[in-house]
């Protein structure tokens, strides 16, 4: 039963986790759409005789932070940035296919689907165990996000401000000095612990995705939040997304 107003986000697909998921799909389509004509709009007026952080922009800025369209020592080449800006292009239509999928062919409930994989991402939003098992799989997509960035440091390098180059940056995992860094997060200044950050936070988000979907709910979430009649899964989602950001303020 919906106990919220009308213009409630996502209100009108709340016992309809086909749509609900629609919904979520279209949503990604419109970001990977927008970072890609970004990039491709700021790469055809971007001047390499300016400074990047004097021309306004948002998605080179970003992709030279993790070494592309500039070389190790800083100079603009623009290798690889118009590939990024037309995949980001395309991945845009397959979401928006996607999206249009389950808002027009496919069931509009997932427990109707006959895959039976599919069937275990229906929307109880009164089970705990539903909701832990659908938010795990988010959490282990963020640990191997986490994975690919701190890879993606090691093998290809990434901009260091304090030289003024790309490099490469082996992770630190110094689980004393991540500890220590939980509230002075903004005064790291070694890209080793960074990517040592991010590492732990593979491992937390990974570990804790899978004990979420093979464990579901705790007895210690019985007791906190009470009847499991009285559960609600928004409480469980912002618990959950506020773990997610303190762990990244680590990283």
């Amino acid at each position: 039963d919906v106990t919220y107003s009308w213009f409630t986000a996502n209100s009108v697909v709340t016992n309809r986790s086909g749509r609900f998921i629609s919904s979520h799909i279209a949503h990604t389509g419109l970001i990977a759409f927008a970072a890609g004509a970004n990039t491709l709009w700021e790469f055809a007026r971007f001047d390499p005789s300016m400074p990047l952080g004097h021309q306004g922009g948002l998605a080179l800025a970003h992709l030279a932070a993790i070494g592309i369209g500039f070389d190790e020592a800083g100079v603009w080449t623009g290798a690889g940035v118009i590939t990024i800006g037309i995949l980001h292009l395309i991945f845009s239509m397959v979401y928006a296919g996607g999206g249009l999928l389950h808002a027009v062919l496919f069931d509009e409930k997932v427990e109707d689907s006959e895959v039976l994989q599919a069937q275990k991402f229906k929307l109880e939003w009164n089970n705990p165990d539903n909701q832990t098992f659908i938010l795990g799989h988010h959490l282990i997509f963020f640990g191997v996000a986490c994975v690919w960035f701190v890879e993606w440091a090691r093998i290809h390098g990434i901009y260091d401000p304090a030289l003024g180059a790309v490099r490469q940056v082996n992770y630190n995992l110094d689980l004393t000095a991540i500890w220590n860094h939980q509230f002075d997060f903004l005064t790291i200044d070694s890209l080793e612990d960074v990517m040592g950050g991010h590492a732990f936070l593979a491992f937390a988000e990974i570990t804790g995705g899978a004990f979420r979907i093979i464990a579901g709910s705790t007895p210690w979430e019985e007791k906190r939040l009470g009847e499991w009649s009285k559960f609600k899964g928004a409480e469980l989602l912002s618990a959950e997304a506020v773990l997610s950001w303190s762990l990244a303020g680590i990283g």
